[in-house]
């Protein structure tokens, strides 16, 4: 790094602390611009990536590898997210199936308590004749 530009670094540094401490006050500005915030752990990766492309490093095939990373790891995402679509519809399902089937065991419910209410209402009929209106109807 030549001396000038080592200067001009230096320049844009200072001015870069200066704003930061007009933004946020000297302490937390302290806290963005002290270097063991930075992760200087280069991550597994990117070393492998980078042994990987060999000879071939440049930032346009950087670029490339670190996007189709991307993709995968959003695709990785994408599957999961399906996955948990597909149990939650799944589970749905067998939620809908059960609701349905207590429906369908209340109305076999009813459905047998009116068989009961009706035998009891002929048996009751059989021993308890209803009153005939027509051989006592007097007021006529």
């Amino acid at each position: 790094m030549t001396l000038e530009n080592k200067l001009i670094e230096d320049d844009c540094h200072l001015k870069c602390q200066r704003y930061l401490i007009s933004l946020f006050g000297e302490s937390t500005a302290g806290y963005f611009l002290s270097p063991s915030c930075y992760s200087k752990e280069i991550p597994s990766w990117f070393s492998q990536l980078k042994d990987e492309m060999k000879d071939h490093t440049s930032a346009v095939a950087l670029w490339d590898a670190m996007r189709q990373r991307s993709v995968l790891i959003l695709q990785e995402s994408n599957t999961e997210i399906t996955n948990e679509i597909v149990r939650r519809v799944t589970d749905w399902k067998t939620l809908k199936k059960e609701d349905h089937l207590m429906h369908l065991s209340g109305v076999k419910y009813m459905f047998h308590r009116a068989q009961r209410n009706q035998a009891i209402s002929a048996l009751l009929l059989q021993h308890n004749p209803l009153f005939d209106y027509k051989i006592n109807n007097w007021l006529n």
